[in-house]
């Protein structure tokens, strides 16, 4: 497999991406703000002190609602100034490898742990907190038939290694 393709910055991808990532911890999250939000209600109808009810049901409310979008927007604006021009990616048997202007990065494909398979890309994941997006939307029908094939490949190489 030999697929090179121009990847333009897309603000949007990149939110995805990171809403991808973060998935684990913000569902914990959420269910830990559902957790305060029932602890303050049952507080009340048990009589509980009417501050420290309100005090839970609102971090509840705001664990739930606010934390997972200011966490994807802080994380959108640490990212370095090199990503915004846009990348150069091209995929080989061996090598997954990305070129910024000033900037370049190898990986090889045995150290993606998963894919995640969606409509506009797949997520290569390596470890639980770093992702590499391929858009499906710079590819031709042809190389994404390709690329998906490598990956049902590598999928089962994968799961041959954790048997042995």
């Amino acid at each position: 497999m030999q697929i090179s393709m121009w990847v333009p910055y897309d603000e949007g991808r990149l939110r995805r991406t990171i809403k991808i990532v973060l998935r684990p911890q913000m569902r914990l999250i959420r269910v830990l703000g559902a957790i305060l939000v029932v602890m303050g209600l049952l507080l009340a109808l048990a009589g509980g002190s009417f501050e420290l009810n309100l005090l839970a049901v609102v971090l509840g409310v705001v664990c739930l609602t606010v934390i997972g979008p200011i966490t994807v927007s802080r994380a959108v604006s640490m990212q370095s100034a090199v990503i915004k021009d846009g990348f150069h990616m091209t995929l080989s048997d061996e090598w997954l490898t990305i070129v910024y202007p000033l900037a370049e990065s190898r990986y090889r494909w045995a150290g993606v742990d998963k894919v995640i398979d969606t409509p506009e890309a797949w997520y290569l994941m390596c470890g639980k907190v770093q992702a590499f997006t391929i858009p499906k939307d710079t590819m031709t029908q042809e190389q994404r038939a390709q690329f998906a094939a490598f990956l049902a490949g590598h999928a089962e190489r994968q799961a041959g290694r954790a048997f042995l």
